[in-house]
């Protein structure tokens, strides 16, 4: 028999209160005179309350391990660095604990002027700040993986094989990268990208008040400094998707604006919307435009936030609807939290969908 939600709450308060009382350290390791290595876990225990999960159709629950990473990365000189992290996901979800680990980055990087990169291996594509911001340090309990549509097939978790140009002008951040893509395939019924053409993935930011000089973005930020950045973003691939029409372009749009600013007496103000535009076949349910915002004030330890999605696909009656309003308590920063919300959903026919509802409750650890 399946613990009650109320025990396994009690169980996740439970945890909060011991790991508090835990000290927090990078785990850094000094190898010489530019040499480091830092090694670093990130675990997420997650409760879940979902409508109608249960077998009978009564709320069903689930309590598992959302995120469990190794993170080793470091410098050999003040120029040359290299960054390495694994990932298994979703470990005990629906008691399936038979997940795969996986390597979900790897790369190395050469500055070779002031505040500009070359990076190489397994990169996640910079179509957008959101899919840029790492998974510690978000301010939602997790990504809008629903309007982050990437060509399927392609690379794994937003990632995918190649190299980056990455840095500064002034005030102006951009990431340009070659990528592998979509593989040249000939098939009976299409050839996917005839000429193995690779893939071309760009952004660039304008930060207008403090840089934003973070390898991965951030969703809230405990300094402070106030920043304020809009960017866009453009991924494409020729003769990258095949479906029931032909052969078509894969090509994915975006634009946003970010607000990171922080008020007396240790409070913050946090404001962020992206819109992405996908074209990859009229008769593709991932081709359409959808946006999403994110809203929060950090009252010291306290956070209330409340985010919403929308996406309109060109396929009739595959569209998505989300509001989410939740609450974090940030007990260290991004090192220890919690995280909650409710989501409240809709895919399909809107009009005619049944409403999903999910609370969750997130737990982090980042050591």
């Amino acid at each position: 028999m399946r613990p009650h939600p109320l025990r396994l709450l009690s169980l996740l308060t439970a945890l909060v209160a011991v790991l508090h009382a835990a000290p927090a350290a990078a785990g850094k390791i000094a190898l010489g005179e530019e040499a480091n290595l830092n090694v670093n876990v990130l675990l997420q225990p997650q409760l879940q309350l979902i409508k109608d999960g249960a077998p009978v159709g009564h709320v069903g629950t689930d309590l598992y391990l959302r995120r469990i990473r190794l993170l080793v990365f470091g410098n050999v000189t003040k120029n040359l660095s290299f960054f390495i992290e694994t990932d298994q996901p979703n470990y005990g979800k629906d008691g399936n604990f038979d997940v795969t680990l996986f390597m979900q980055d790897a790369f190395v990087s050469y500055m070779f002027a002031d505040k500009v990169w070359v990076d190489a291996g397994l990169l996640i594509a910079p179509l957008s700040r959101h899919n840029l911001q790492g998974a510690i340090a978000l301010n939602t309990v997790d990504y809008h993986a629903g309007l982050v549509r990437f060509t399927p097939g392609v690379g794994k978790i937003w990632r995918d094989t190649g190299v980056q140009l990455r840095g500064f002008a002034g005030p102006l951040g951009f990431r340009a990268a070659i990528l592998n893509g979509a593989e040249g395939v000939r098939k009976p019924e299409a050839t996917v990208n005839p000429d193995d053409l690779p893939r071309g993935v760009a952004l660039v930011r304008w930060n207008f008040l403090t840089r934003e000089e973070d390898l991965f973005f951030q969703g809230i930020y405990f300094d402070d400094k106030p920043r304020l950045s809009v960017g866009a973003g453009a991924d494409y691939q020729p003769s990258a998707i095949a479906t029931a029409t032909g052969v078509h372009d894969s090509l994915a749009l975006s634009t946003d604006v970010f607000l990171n600013l922080p008020l007396a007496g240790d409070q913050t103000f946090v404001f962020q919307t992206h819109v992405f535009h996908y074209r990859e076949g009229f008769d593709n349910a991932m081709s359409g435009t959808g946006f999403f915002s994110e809203v929060g004030y950090r009252f010291g330890h306290f956070e209330p936030v409340l985010s919403g999605e929308y996406f309109n696909s060109r396929v009739v009656n595959q569209d998505l609807l989300a509001l989410r309003p939740g609450f974090n308590v940030w007990f260290q920063g991004h090192t220890f939290n919690l995280k909650t919300e409710v989501a409240v959903t809709k895919t399909g026919d809107i009009s005619e969908a049944d409403t999903g509802i999910t609370g969750t409750a997130q737990l982090q650890y980042f050591y």
